[in-house]
């Protein structure tokens, strides 16, 4: 089950010193504030081909994992927007994906932040923090996954996009954006993107009354909203298009299995969202 709660208690984000990773702190540090929570800063050391060859020489792993800790703790320091924030910082091995996967479960997150690429780690021994392992945590964690590739100067909530497809489990996006907006006094952007193929298989009007019922639902609820029905084939580039030309500060999809037909946006299309949006995308997972 995927649901962004508020008040957090824990927020991950992995950082591989890259400027995007540290640009992910930030966006963590702002949304820790509204919510009193705690962040673990994450570093996932990559194995070294010449390790073992360079352990006997040195404690090449011990030399490493010291410069590691004296770097994050750095950050933890010298970052003024972690000022009020608790971080505590944690080093794995292995694949992020995989150590992020069991850091959901051993801390129980409520949110991970991350850049979904990167110009390396520390030493450029490795890019890890990449599209392909930010759209892999997204389906692996079950824990909401917030993306991000950049992000403006100034860390800001005023618009939320919340694209809708005709499928039960999107609804459930509802109110988790109601929560979010109500707390950081955000405006809700409701769209429904229809392509040639939906018209045959929906009835428009039943679009169009959908779109109303969120948006009453959303404007009961103390939150201002806007509607928007859009016609295009490729979802993925109109969520991506609108979010820029309405300003969003964060796109809600919802994500399952790609295996599935009636996947939209929130399935097939949702790894161009996370990887190509210049907006910060929050991925929520169907509750079961």
């Amino acid at each position: 089950m995927s649901e962004l709660k508020f008040n957090l208690k824990k927020i991950l984000v992995p950082t591989d010193f890259s400027e995007l990773s540290l640009t992910a702190l930030r966006y963590a540090a702002s949304m820790a504030k509204h919510s009193e929570a705690e962040i673990i800063l994450l570093h996932v050391m990559q194995p070294y081909e010449h390790e073992a060859i360079l352990n006997k020489i040195i404690d090449f792993k011990g030399t490493l994992q010291k410069a590691i800790e004296e770097k994050l703790n750095d950050i933890k320091a010298s970052n003024s927007d972690l000022l009020g924030v608790p971080v505590r910082v944690k080093i794995t091995e292995g694949k992020i994906y995989e150590s992020i996967e069991k850091i959901v479960s051993e801390e129980e997150l409520d949110l991970i932040v991350m850049g979904t690429h990167g110009a390396g780690g520390l030493g450029n021994l490795e890019k890890y923090v990449l599209g392909t392992n930010a759209y892999r945590t997204v389906h692996v964690s079950g824990c909401p996954v917030i993306t991000l590739r950049e992000i403006k100067e100034k860390v800001a909530y005023e618009n939320i996009l919340l694209p809708l497809d005709m499928t039960k489990e999107t609804k459930q996006k509802v109110d988790t954006a109601i929560k979010i907006a109500k707390v950081l006094g955000s405006a809700i952007h409701v769209i429904s993107i229809t392509s040639f193929m939906d018209e045959f298989r929906y009835n428009i009007k039943e679009i169009k009354n959908q779109l109303d019922e969120v948006a009453e639902k959303v404007s009961a609820a103390g939150v201002k909203v806007f509607t928007n029905m859009l016609r295009n084939d490729d979802v993925a580039d109109t969520v991506i298009e609108y979010s820029q030309e309405i300003n969003a500060d964060l796109v809600i999809i919802m994500t399952r299995e790609e295996s599935k037909l009636n996947d939209m946006v929130v399935g097939s299309s949702a790894r161009k969202v996370i990887t190509e949006s210049k907006v910060p995308v929050l991925s929520l997972r169907p509750k079961v």
